[in-house]
């Protein structure tokens, strides 16, 4: 398992924490999801065997998030 945190822009309404969540968590592989609007960062567990650092901002960005950095 590995975990990867996505510093990103447009993450500015607790309402949606659930539904971010949920979007990326609906993926076969991943195994946590934790968003922290505080810090804008999404922070994704993963089995890296089955998704790479770029799947995984791909699921990102399909949330409707632009990745400014991988930490």
């Amino acid at each position: 398992m590995k975990a990867n945190k996505f510093v990103v822009t447009g993450l500015n309404d607790a309402g949606k924490i659930r539904d971010i969540e949920q979007s990326i968590h609906d993926h076969d592989g991943i195994n946590a999801v934790r968003v922290d609007m505080q810090a804008s960062t999404i922070t994704v567990d993963y089995d890296e065997g089955r998704y790479n650092e770029g799947d995984i901002k791909n699921f990102v960005s399909q949330a409707g998030f632009e990745v400014k950095q991988v930490k």
